[in-house]
């Protein structure tokens, strides 16, 4: 706190805050708390059980929340050129991601609202295999012909509004098309610990060889 104390507004964040606040501040990368940049020591054995709480293979911990964990897991799978299953309600962060950082080509599911502008699923003909094989071919012709077209699709599995996906159904219908999905979980996360909502759980879910890679923000 001692810099604070040297500017007018940092002074007043200082006494409001009180000494102690600034007395406990920790850098992240302290080696006796363990370092969150390469998950060692407590941050890695919180990964681990969140892994295991969550039904998950690995957990990572990501600074500045869902919006960067996106970004992380679009630009580790995509390169220029991909095709990518694009759901209308996903966040801005994952149109950074993949549309402006990776340069993937889009092939956009469409997405309802109803009267009162409440925001709902991807409508049910976007998950014909013969409708997003047509779809494909309108930005890139080739792949639309092979096995799996997209390297990655992009689901919002809770809409701002609380519609959910069944995740279950989503792998089904679309899944033998794509390389990975990302379920975006920002506004859900709980679905898996409450029993009416487990088959809306990605991490619940009983994969086969054939299925994609599956990943969760």
């Amino acid at each position: 706190g001692q810099f604070f104390r040297k500017h007018p507004a940092g002074r007043a964040l200082y006494d409001w805050f009180g000494e102690n606040l600034f007395r406990s501040d920790m850098s992240s990368s302290d080696v006796r708390m363990g370092d969150l940049l390469i998950h060692e020591g407590a941050p890695a054995e919180a990964e681990k059980h969140a892994a295991k709480v969550f039904n998950a293979d690995s957990t990572y911990f990501v600074m500045n929340g869902t919006s960067t964990a996106n970004k992380v897991v679009i630009n580790a799978l995509l390169h220029p050129g991909d095709v990518v299953l694009f759901d209308r309600n996903n966040h801005k962060s994952v149109h950074h991601g993949a549309l402006v950082q990776v340069g993937a080509k889009p092939v956009y599911l469409e997405t309802g609202r109803n009267p009162f502008g409440f925001i709902g699923g991807v409508d049910e003909h976007c998950f014909e295999e013969d409708y997003l094989r047509a779809e494909i071919a309108k930005v890139d012709p080739e792949k639309a012909k092979a096995k799996r077209p997209f390297r990655l699709a992009l689901i919002q599995l809770g809409t701002y509004d609380g519609t959910i996906y069944n995740a279950r159904q989503v792998i089904d219908r679309i899944g033998h098309l794509c390389d990975y999905i990302l379920f975006d979980s920002a506004w859900v996360g709980y679905e898996q610990f409450i029993p009416m909502l487990r088959d809306c759980s990605p991490l619940l879910l009983e994969l086969g060889p054939d299925d994609p890679g599956v990943m969760v923000t």
